[in-house]
């Protein structure tokens, strides 16, 4: 089933959902800031537009409510966690549609994604609000930002890269699927290098030291990462704008449908995770939310993913898809998502959730 290829106005739900999807970019924003003071000779030729942009990415980054830091982030996109659990149901839905329906059943399949839809609208409306409207605002608006600089041709000639399309739609759409890694590679071999030359020092409070760029990217990553922000950010926000449900959802299912796609295919090594503390490290926050906890609860938030991050407990799957687990995320409890406790890692159920 083909999806809806326009780009609507999104709901705040789903430009807080795209904005933490691509989090890892607001991160490579801010190291850009920092290899902007330590390389200046490469960014001679950086329009003061883009320059002040870098300077305010390394000075003004947690000291302003359009420039929240990556704990005032997190604290924004913890209101995900109720959200992916209504979804849940809404991509089994589009599941079992695609993949399932034959005449006899196809009208039933479409009133049961109705129901799902209508059941994620009616606790989504429960969240919002000025605090929803505010979280989506100041992430969005960090995040718009950093793509500004990744589409300065100037700044990306620092790295011998061509820069992303000037594209608004970019990075839900278009090319520049390389970019992230290749920026990525050359941060970290720039910051071995000073880390082994033992330079150069920051002593200014206001200039702290860059964070080391350790998420993993690759170009079919990064297209994943594309699909499920884009078809995410589009279902949740069709679901929301549609009251009446349409008489034929298509294009809803549609969307629901490759966003359910673009998430099995993005589920990390669950068993790695546990026990590789680099690759643990690398993920992605939308990779780290579908990590199940380890079976022996035994995973502490200084282990899982660095201090100040709160580890759950629940894990919600779809069909091999884990919809919302540990990670920043908190997975509330809905009538969709049981009590039940098992050990089984990716269950294959119909139309609801299950603890793991």
């Amino acid at each position: 089933m083909a999806a809806s290829l326009e780009t609507p106005v999104l709901h705040p739900i789903g430009e807080l959902y795209k904005s933490w999807v691509f989090n890892f970019m607001v991160d490579i924003a801010c190291a850009i800031s920092h290899d902007f003071i330590d390389r200046p000779q490469q960014y001679q030729k950086v329009p003061k537009q883009t320059s002040d942009l870098l300077t305010a990415f390394r000075s003004t980054t947690g000291l302003h409510p359009d420039w929240p830091d990556e704990n005032q982030r997190r604290a924004h996109f913890k209101v995900l966690g109720a959200a992916s659990m209504a979804a849940a149901p809404l991509r089994e839905s589009a599941l079992a549609y695609v993949e399932d329906a034959t005449e006899m059943n196809r009208g039933f399949l479409t009133d049961a994604f109705r129901d799902a839809a209508g059941s994620f609208r009616s606790q989504t409306k429960s969240i919002e609000g000025q605090s929803l409207d505010i979280s989506a605002s100041q992430t969005s608006s960090i995040f718009k930002n950093a793509i500004k600089i990744f589409q300065n041709e100037e700044t990306m000639g620092a790295f011998g890269l061509a820069p992303a399309p000037q594209d608004e739609n970019w990075p839900l759409t278009g090319e520049g699927t390389q970019l992230s890694t290749e920026l990525i590679r050359a941060l970290e071999a720039g910051n071995t290098v000073r880390h082994l030359l033992g330079g150069p020092k920051r002593d200014a409070a206001i200039s702290p030291e860059p964070k080391l760029m350790q998420v993993s990217m690759s170009q079919n990553k990064f297209i994943l990462l594309q699909q499920a922000a884009r078809y995410g950010a589009l279902a949740m926000s069709g679901t929301m704008a549609d009251e009446h449900l349409q008489e034929q959802p298509t294009a809803l299912i549609g969307n629901a449908y490759q966003w359910a796609k673009a998430l099995q295919k993005l589920i990390p090594d669950v068993v790695r995770v546990w026990k590789d503390p680099t690759y643990r490290a690398r993920l992605t926050d939308l990779e780290w939310g579908m990590v199940a906890p380890h079976p022996a609860e035994a995973v502490s938030p200084d282990i899982a993913g660095g201090p100040g991050l709160i580890v759950g407990r629940s894990t919600a799957t779809v069909r091999g898809e884990v919809c919302c687990s540990t990670g920043d995320l908190i997975c509330a409890s809905t009538s969709n998502c049981g009590p039940q406790r098992t050990w089984e890692l990716f269950c294959i159920i119909s139309l609801w959730c299950r603890e793991v």
